[in-house]
């Protein structure tokens, strides 16, 4: 971990590499910023601010934001190798890990979700399949097809990570998580059934849908 301190050049390269590993790695133990923050005994806008890239950092204190989160030098350089892989590690992990009060595990059932709706909303909005999706986010081939049927438990840093990694901020995912209904849902349900009508009735349908477009 090279030295980022304001004194000195930063070489950007590794500084991106740096604040990419630490966001993993922050996921990686299913610890939220605040968490993360109360452990160093900083705010929870210190945490954002170098996982966004707004500041510049010492390996001193990178390394003190290492060893909060449980990881040695090393663990950590084997993540700033392959940040999303360690992050699909862990949720691959935590999937496989998941059981109902000893029952069947979460894959063996669906649970749809709004969260899940949602992500699926920002994955068709960004215009790829769900094997691109998965490459994105650093999945297994499959893995976004399972999310999106409900197989896999939708954790905060788990959404997080997703929402991130399909280009959106938490606030777009928050946005489409307090509105009533679901706007792209409603239109692929329309087009769904605007299919269906008979010829001679469509033009009636799309009479009304233009008053309603007013």
């Amino acid at each position: 971990m090279k030295q980022l301190g304001r004194e000195q050049a930063v070489d950007q390269d590794d500084f991106v590499r740096n604040v990419r590993a630490v966001r993993a790695a922050r996921l990686s133990k299913g610890l939220s910023r605040v968490q993360l923050a109360t452990r160093l005994g900083w705010k929870p806008v210190a945490i954002e601010q170098i996982e966004n890239g707004r500041c510049n950092f010492s390996s001193e204190r990178l390394l003190k934001v290492v060893r909060a989160m449980g990881y040695s030098p090393e663990e950590f350089e084997n993540i700033r190798r392959d940040p999303k892989l360690a992050v699909a590690v862990a949720i691959e992990s935590g999937s496989r890990d998941k059981t109902v009060d000893r029952k069947p595990r979460r894959n063996h059932y669906k649970i749809v979700t709004k969260e899940v709706r949602v992500i699926r909303v920002l994955r068709q909005r960004k215009g790829i399949s769900q094997t691109q999706a998965s490459r994105l986010c650093g999945l297994v081939p499959g893995g976004f097809g399972h999310i999106e049927v409900g197989r896999i438990e939708l954790s905060p840093t788990r959404i997080e990570h997703l929402v991130s990694c399909l280009g959106y901020s938490m606030k777009d995912f928050q946005s489409l998580m307090d509105a009533p209904v679901l706007r792209d849902e409603l239109i692929a349900e329309a087009n769904q059934l605007l299919a269906k009508i008979p010829d001679e009735s469509l033009s009636a349908a799309m009479n009304v849908l233009k008053a309603l477009g007013k």
